[in-house]
């Protein structure tokens, strides 16, 4: 029983490696493409970290920080993660051109950028 239990975390271990070097290496065979777009909707995911049981004191929440985009002539609404700094410069509402490689965020050329001429 105790080899069937290890062949099988061994198993799926080798399908989600397998899928996330497909998924990588499908992206950087794509060319980029720019779609215009609405950012959708905004929002972030908090998680706790796992630590070692040598830790002791409370943990720091992480954040994943994720952008929703809607193209302007239809289609379907996607979702992509992104930086801090990036979800802090998007609002909801604006639009501009979205620039992806497969299923991989690029790119962010919002229409909405204020020219400073100082």
């Amino acid at each position: 029983m105790d080899q069937f239990v290890l062949w099988g975390i061994i198993a799926f271990a080798v399908i989600v490696l397998g899928r996330r070097l497909y998924v990588y290496f499908h992206n950087n065979r794509q060319s980029h493409h720019s779609l215009r777009v609405r950012i959708a909707g905004k929002h972030k995911r908090q998680y706790r970290p796992r630590r070692s049981n040598e830790q002791t004191g409370a943990v720091p929440k992480k954040c994943d920080y994720y952008v929703s985009f809607s193209p302007l002539d239809g289609g379907t609404e996607q979702a992509f993660r992104v930086s801090e700094h990036l979800f802090e410069q998007m609002h909801e509402g604006n639009t501009g051109v979205l620039v992806i490689q497969g299923s991989r965020f690029i790119a962010f050329e919002s229409d909405d950028v204020i020219l400073d001429n100082d």
